[in-house]
């Protein structure tokens, strides 16, 4: 035999805070998926750091949360070489010159000391970071979401 607990009293307070309240509803959808943003934001930072990203921070610190709609946001980036870190690319060469902070990055892991080189030659491995995060964020949503509700059922007295 299997026992169902059914809440009627929370269901019809959902029911009535919908009717009477569609815009704090809206709201509190918003204040769940801009939660969940964060995390997946926090999360891809982290494993970028992880897997020793270039250092120079362009890719971690370009990461932002952009809201579509009322109940919708986008995580992601528009560094050009995103892509290449979270899937990896085949291996080419790199004017060293032509991209902003490069020479530094040799110079601080000791290649180039005396800055001779015009080209480096790299064969990037897959780093995934928005993947994981995204499903961090499919993990925490239901959760994330229903605790927004309950927040906003909460706040009007119901």
């Amino acid at each position: 035999m299997i026992k169902i607990d059914v809440d009627i009293k929370a269901i019809e307070n959902v029911k009535k805070f919908c009717m009477t309240y569609p815009q704090a509803l809206t709201n509190a959808l918003y204040d769940g998926v801009l939660e969940i943003a964060l995390e997946i934001q926090r999360i891809a930072v982290t494993k970028l750091k992880e897997h020793g990203a270039i250092d120079l921070g362009q890719l971690w610190n370009s990461i932002h949360i952009h809201r579509i709609s009322e109940t919708e946001v986008i995580v992601g980036t528009n560094v050009e070489y995103a892509a290449a870190v979270e899937f990896g690319t085949k291996g080419h060469w790199l004017t060293i010159d032509k991209i902003p902070g490069f020479r530094g990055w040799l110079r601080r892991h000791g290649i180039d000391l005396d800055a001779k080189m015009k080209y480096f030659y790299v064969h990037p491995k897959p780093k995934p970071y928005m993947e994981p995060a995204y499903q961090e964020g499919i993990r925490i949503a239901p959760s994330e979401i229903r605790k927004a509700v309950q927040t906003a059922i909460t706040g009007v007295g119901l």
